[in-house]
């Protein structure tokens, strides 16, 4: 929708600067007798009455112009925003509330060529109208009869053909004008397959200056907890369509809300960003707009005001002006973002040697500089070396620098670089590598152990990593194809001889397990399969090693246990569950900690509201005991990793951070919840994070 002059009249009933820069708006039809508009640039919420909008819903928009419907007569009608006059179209066939898709319209109403697509999720028809036609054409595809599944809803009108997305994963690409005489002429577009693996995700469709991109935004389970967000864009080659995975979207800002998605030049005027995605969410506590980063691959959100009346059918209204620059600019993309360094310290293991400074350095005892290490941080003991050819020697000391976890992500796909995020000192380091990485697909941090991570690379390789060192073991193939880990852990680092990866596969219903071992020499995976008599509902949360067991905790608050000697695993009775019904996958971050010979369990939602639970293992009688503070010691906790460590000063103690910043002006902070008084700090008002991170401890013995 968008909104220009606004005429006086509509003027007094509009916000004040609507129709200047992006707004959000829903109606609420017969459920509130206000329209609510939302400024996402103030935050703020204004509900004002405007009587031609009483009692309806808004289908779609095109220009200036939305579609209403009336949800009592089945009133079907255009109203211009600008001049609040009015274009009818015939009644609907069935009720309004029948209508959950989306809408497509070729041109505005008031033009002769004006068609109007209704695509009915979870239907196997469309319904296609125009403002001088006396009814509503039903269309059925055929494509349904012979298989399984229906439309999902997002559609879009590009090139004169009408593209709909089903719930079986494919693209239904249709001719419009034969779709206007009730005939169906139809191309299907197989999808990529899903990467990586997950169980919920939803889908979009968006123009951009003559492109077609298909966005995914994936959940972790049936909750909101993005996980990734997936860009494709429509190609064509040998005369055949078929979507390729980006990572740029060049100077543009896509907008998506509902079914409908907007692809905008980005400006930072009315606070949109370039190459960012911008949606909203519905979660535990309350709205979210949310702003995903492709070229730091990071989520960010800000809390949108609550409306009281549910946020399921907003929409974007955008200026007349806005929405004329979009034609004029001509899209230019690339696979890969190159990301800047002006804003981050480059720790630059190519580059030591050039750093040496020659001279009273070098002279220094090396005994004295040994006694440095202890006073410094991790960043300060990895230059430290590079200073001077002599200095280089005190490799070997490196590990009595005061050590504790950094974030580590990764902000491009296919560069050599990976970003640290320093939970304490509130510092962003980018490390380059020497590794040599040939990425064909989306990565992913899964695990990390003695300054290795664990990374896939879509649903079929995966490899280990030591970022410090530049180490690069590649695993074989996984054992099935799009196979997926619910966790992933190895005994000792990979340089070990006795060094051992294990994977875990949990059937999501918990009535069958399945683990994967490799060690170095052997070609392809071990499989284990286990039918076990006690379902185990798995959490996303890696086993941990305890007693040369590796223990996994569920959803319920359930432990299982592999026992890698003698090739058993079995769902213990006890500890008695924490939740007394199988919670919902994704609902819930379940964390399993090992601290001194304990074992300690961690419950948090993404909901901000709900405190954070903490569980001790009694282990004489089989508990779980609920801990009110965790004395000296620090938890950082992510979506698959989870450590604990003796906190280095007292000030950072009783503390368990997530992944997450607070995105300020000038620095980013850390966001940790407090055990004392059972809150996050700092504000939670602007929130940043990384969708794929892990916490790293790392390993300072680099001469091994």
């Amino acid at each position: 929708m968008a909104g220009g002059m606004i005429c006086q009249k509509g003027r007094n009933l509009l916000p004040h600067s609507f129709g200047s820069r992006p707004w959000l708006f829903q109606m609420h039809g017969s459920k509130k007798q206000t329209c609510s508009f939302l400024d996402p640039i103030n935050n703020s919420l204004e509900e004002r009455i405007l009587p031609k909008l009483q009692g309806k819903e808004c289908l779609g928009c095109y220009g200036e112009w939305v579609l209403l419907s009336d949800e009592v007569t089945r009133e079907c009608f255009f109203l211009s925003i600008i001049s609040f006059s009015k274009i009818y179209l015939p009644p609907f066939p069935e009720p309004p509330d029948f209508f959950l898709g989306s809408v497509s319209i070729t041109s505005p109403p008031n033009t002769s060529n004006c068609i109007v697509i209704l695509v009915c999720s979870q239907k196997t028809f469309l319904l296609v109208c125009s403002p001088d036609r006396k009814k509503w054409t039903k269309v059925p595809l055929k494509y349904f009869n012979n298989n399984a599944g229906s439309l999902r809803g997002p559609s879009v009108i590009h090139n004169e053909r009408l593209f709909v997305l089903t719930d079986m994963d494919v693209t239904l690409v249709i001719d419009v004008a034969l779709l206007v005489r009730g005939r169906v002429k139809m191309t299907v577009i197989e999808h990529l397959r899903v990467c990586p693996v997950t169980y919920a995700w939803y889908s979009y469709l968006v123009k951009c200056a003559g492109d077609l991109f298909s966005i995914l935004v994936h959940s972790y389970g049936r909750g909101q907890m993005i996980t990734h967000v997936e860009v494709r864009r429509l190609e064509l080659s040998c005369n055949e369509m078929h979507w390729r995975r980006v990572q740029d979207i060049g100077h543009h800002a896509f907008f998506l809300a509902g079914h409908c998605g907007r692809s905008l030049p980005a400006n930072k005027a009315w606070g949109a960003q370039r190459n960012c995605i911008y949606f909203v969410m519905n979660c535990g506590d309350g709205a979210r707009l949310c702003k995903f980063c492709l070229e730091d691959q990071a989520l960010g959100f800000t809390f949108l005001p609550d409306t009281n009346g549910g946020l399921n059918k907003l929409q974007w209204a955008f200026p007349i002006k806005m929405m004329q620059i979009v034609e004029d600019v001509v899209f230019n993309s690339s696979d890969v973002v190159r990301p800047t360094e002006t804003d981050s310290t480059v720790i630059d293991q190519e580059d030591e040697m050039d750093s040496i400074i020659s001279g009273r350095w070098d002279e220094l005892p090396i005994e004295l500089v040994e006694l440095l290490f202890p006073r410094l941080s991790l960043v300060d003991c990895l230059r430290l070396p590079s200073v001077c050819k002599g200095w280089s020697k005190t490799s070997s000391f490196i590990c009595k620098g005061r050590v504790w976890p950094w974030l580590m992500h990764l902000p491009n796909l296919k560069d050599r670089s990976f970003k640290f995020f320093d939970p304490f000192n509130c510092e962003e380091y980018t490390l380059k590598s020497n590794a040599v990485l040939v990425v064909r697909d989306h990565l992913a941090l899964r695990y990390s152990k003695d300054g290795w991570a664990v990374i896939t690379e879509g649903n079929k390789r995966v490899f280990l990593l030591n970022p410090f060192t530049s180490q690069l073991i590649y695993l074989p193939p996984l054992p099935l194809k799009d196979y997926f880990f619910d966790g992933i852990s190895f005994k000792s680092a990979p340089t070990s001889p006795d060094f051992i990866v294990y994977g875990f596969f949990f059937q999501i219903c918990g009535e069958f397990v399945e683990i994967s071992s490799w060690r170095p020499g052997e070609e392809e995976w071990r499989v284990l399969e286990f039918w076990p008599s006690i379902p185990f509902f798995p959490s996303s949360n890696n086993p941990v090693l305890l007693q040369g067991e590796f223990y996994c905790l569920g959803r319920k608050g359930e432990l299982g246990v592999f026992n890698p000697e003698l090739e058993s695993w079995n769902v213990l009775c006890k500890p008695e569950p924490i939740h007394l019904t199988e919670p919902h996958y994704g609902n819930e971050h379940c964390h399993l900690l090992e601290l001194d010979g304990d074992l300690i369990s961690v419950f948090r939602t993404d909901d901000i509201r709900t405190p954070i639970r903490v569980f001790k293992l009694n282990q004489s009688e089989m508990a779980w005991e609920k801990l009110e503070h965790l004395g000296d010691v620090t938890f950082f906790v992510d979506r698959r990793n989870s450590i604990a460590i003796t906190s280095p000063e007292k000030k950072y103690a009783n503390r368990i951070y997530v992944p997450w910043f607070e995105d300020g002006l000038n620095s980013k902070k850390g966001i940790f919840y407090c055990m004392e008084d059972g809150k996050y700090h700092p504000s939670m008002h602007r929130v940043e994070g990384p969708v794929t991170c892990v916490w790293m401890q790392p390993n300072l013995h680099l001469h091994n």
